[in-house]
């Protein structure tokens, strides 16, 4: 059979398309039977990078990306496995996403468990060998970091001493009551000591009769004079 122009265009439009179609089937079979050979991981197929703004929506992540340099690793992108060796201290890390062109793994940080997290990787295509990964991110949640420590030291001291202090003024203010209430009610009488002076070189006990020393001295010399008087007469 002699094919005209119109015939051999026609049939090569058609060998064409065939062909288009093969490959575009083949290759929706590969994607379809994607799977991952990590019990921790879970397969998708979709296209997420890092840029992406459902990054950390997918199976279950939260948070916003956590760059690679955040990290602490080994291995990763144009490798076969990620181990990540320690994870940053001002995220919570929700999980990771480890994926090699439209494929990806996601792991979720509760069921890896605390780190290091060792061999991740990207899915697999129909059991085939693992991929190398293209590229891979965290996601989490920004943690609050706490003061400084001199602050927090601070501050203790401050609110210990204050505490001390009341503790202290209310113990003395109990004790003092309870003694108060405790001791029996004495009387003392106080006994005015009594005033020694120097009076011509002789001590004083404070008793004032001197006067009547002086007057018996005057009637004994009054006596003696009436008995001379008296003598004198007789002789």
């Amino acid at each position: 059979m002699r094919l005209t122009p119109l015939r051999r265009a026609g049939l090569l439009a058609s060998v064409a398309l065939a062909g288009v179609a093969s490959l575009v089937l083949t290759g929706s079979a590969f994607a379809d039977e994607a799977t991952t050979d990590d019990s921790r991981a879970q397969a998708f197929l979709k296209f997420v990078d890092v840029n992406h703004p459902e990054a950390c929506t997918v199976g279950g992540l939260k948070g916003s990306v956590v760059l690679p340099a955040a990290f602490a690793y080994s291995g990763g992108d144009n490798a076969k496995y990620l181990n990540i060796t320690e994870l940053p201290k001002d995220f919570k890390v929700t999980g990771m996403v480890v994926r090699a062109g439209d494929l990806l793994n996601v792991y979720l940080a509760d069921k890896l468990g605390d780190a290091p997290w060792n061999e991740l990787r990207a899915p697999v295509l129909n059991g085939g060998e693992v991929q190398e990964i293209g590229q891979w991110f965290g996601c989490g949640v920004k943690v609050e970091q706490p003061p400084t420590s001199a602050a927090t030291t601070t501050t203790t001291t401050t609110s210990e001493s204050t505490v001390t202090h009341s503790s202290s003024a209310s113990a003395t203010s109990e004790t003092t009551s309870s003694e108060e209430e405790a001791a029996p009610t004495t009387t003392t009488t106080t006994v005015a000591p009594v005033v020694v002076a120097e009076v011509d070189g002789l001590a004083a006990t404070g008793f004032g009769g001197a006067w009547l020393v002086g007057l018996g001295a005057a009637l004994v010399a009054a006596g003696v004079a009436v008995v001379l008087v008296l003598r004198r007469r007789r002789v």
